[in-house]
């Protein structure tokens, strides 16, 4: 009988062992789980965070395109009445080296003895190919895209 009874003790205990295991499984993925959901619930607190910063990182980087854009149209156009300005000054040019050349053959002289002359008739041969590369360079400023 001391056989039954100890077989029934040991069984007992071992019964009880097995249900405690058990019992803290349980709680273990319990309290994972709690703490999985406190993980999951911050992290989608920082995406809304994140989606915030990052839709005014973007208006920010947006609105500094645009203005950067605007300023270099108004670039151009500064540009383009220089450039204006510029043709101007060679269309004078060319006009005195005319005037000069009329002058000289109505006294019958060769313009070239005129001081200044040769130097100003070489200025105007190479000023269009400066002036036009110049230009070329302003034009492109609007043809860029955002």
């Amino acid at each position: 009988m001391n056989t039954h009874r100890a077989v029934r003790q040991y069984l007992a205990k071992a019964e009880n062992k097995t249900e405690l295991k058990s019992e803290r499984v349980e709680l273990t993925v319990v309290g994972d789980i709690t703490k999985a959901v406190k993980n999951m619930v911050a992290a989608e607190k920082s995406v809304e965070t994140i989606e915030a910063q990052a839709k005014k990182a973007e208006k920010k980087h947006e609105d500094g395109l645009i203005k950067a854009y605007e300023k270099s149209l108004d670039d151009q156009d500064n540009l383009n009445d220089k450039l204006r300005k510029l043709q101007d000054v060679n269309k004078q040019s060319t006009n005195a080296l005319d005037a000069a050349n009329k002058a000289a053959k109505g006294l019958g002289l060769s313009a070239k003895e005129i001081p200044g002359y040769t130097e100003l008739e070489k200025l105007i041969s190479e000023y269009p190919s400066k002036f036009n590369a110049v230009s070329d360079v302003v034009q492109k400023i609007s043809k860029v895209t955002i």
